[in-house]
């Protein structure tokens, strides 16, 4: 019934002056069939450039600047979360959560609806800024190679007596400090500010007279009870230091000898300190250098053998004590400073 139908129409066709028609009459199935398949294959075309192009859901923005931020502007051991994610203006607009507790806080930022710029305070294009932290680090991972070797390394540790992650490299590098000190000249520095007889620290007055205190222990008592003191107050004194007297006597010291020394010398002590810091160009606490080149196995916190393997690289010939295998303390950490 249809094949007469068609037949009929072909008839008619060429009635009307059109007998071409029938010429091509056999063909008509082909005819057919290839515009179908035109049409199909525009389709796909159409199809595949919308799909392409189209905007990204919330679920995948929010995906995608979480894993951006964390993976390329966080410091290491920090991560930021995303609160919210909503439509303004033609743009996502996203919260981002850093921190914790009340520490933490919200920065409003947005990316375009495809995903390709992301904007937290001024426009960044995605794709360029994962180029340019990549070659950064790239850079970063040289700079470490570049440490010069000697027969006794020399390391400097910069610090900030109530910073917990300076507190952090200190704990860290006592089991370091121990096996190698015989080896290495270590040294401890503080980071503060002064205006004429006016010393300030990031931590307020507080930290200024511990940082007083441990220059003290330094000068009068040695490198050893150092050590002793500042991982005791890390431990028991929180951070204002109030049991500083108990860690003195636990480790050995005359606390009125401490006492007078931040009388009349802290505040001479502090300048020097400030003055090696700004010749070394140390402004966050913790700064390790490693003969006069920075390194960032700094920021391994717990992690003594990352430490000892850093300084044992600066030796033109490793002593037997840099074989020793340094246990992880129970908190290992990365990453975080004070400045």
């Amino acid at each position: 019934m249809e094949t007469e139908k068609n037949e009929s129409a072909i008839s008619k066709c060429c009635e009307s002056g059109k007998c071409f028609c029938e010429k091509y009459k056999k063909f008509l199935p082909q005819i057919i069939g290839v515009v179908v398949l035109v049409i199909f294959i525009a389709g796909v075309g159409y199809y595949e450039k919308v799909w392409k192009e189209r905007d990204l859901t919330p679920e995948e923005a929010k995906a995608q600047v979480e894993d951006f931020i964390n993976n390329n502007l966080m410091q290491e051991g920090m991560k930021a979360e995303i609160a919210e994610v909503t439509k303004a203006d033609g743009l996502f607009k996203i919260k981002v959560k850093i921190g914790e507790g009340e520490q933490s806080q919200e920065i409003e930022s947005y990316l375009t609806l495809d995903g390709k710029k992301f904007f937290p305070s001024a426009p960044m294009n995605i794709e360029e800024t994962k180029k340019q932290i990549a070659e950064a680090k790239q850079k970063e991972a040289e700079a470490e190679k570049e440490i010069p070797k000697s027969a006794k390394p020399t390391v400097d540790l910069y610090l900030m007596s109530f910073c917990p992650y300076g507190n952090k490299a200190e704990d860290t590098i006592k089991s370091v400090y121990e096996l190698l000190k015989n080896k290495v000249d270590f040294n401890f520095h503080y980071i503060v500010n002064s205006q004429g007889d006016k010393i300030s620290s990031l931590h307020g007055e507080p930290e200024v007279v511990q940082n007083e205190r441990e220059v003290c222990v330094v000068k009068y008592f040695g490198k050893d009870k150092w050590m002793n003191f500042v991982t005791y107050v890390n431990k028991n004194c929180g951070s204002d230091g109030k049991c500083w007297e108990t860690g003195a006597k636990s480790a050995g010291l005359n606390s009125a000898k401490i006492t007078a020394c931040v009388t009349s010398e802290g505040t001479a002590l502090m300048k020097a300190e400030e003055k090696k810091a700004v010749e070394a160009g140390a402004t966050g606490s913790p700064t390790m250098k490693i003969n006069g080149v920075e390194t960032k196995a700094v920021y391994q916190y717990g992690k003594s053998e990352s430490y000892k393997q850093a300084i044992c690289g600066a030796f033109e010939k490793a002593p037997e004590e840099c074989t020793k295998v340094l246990g992880a303390n129970a908190e290992t950490t990365a990453g975080g400073s004070c400045n």
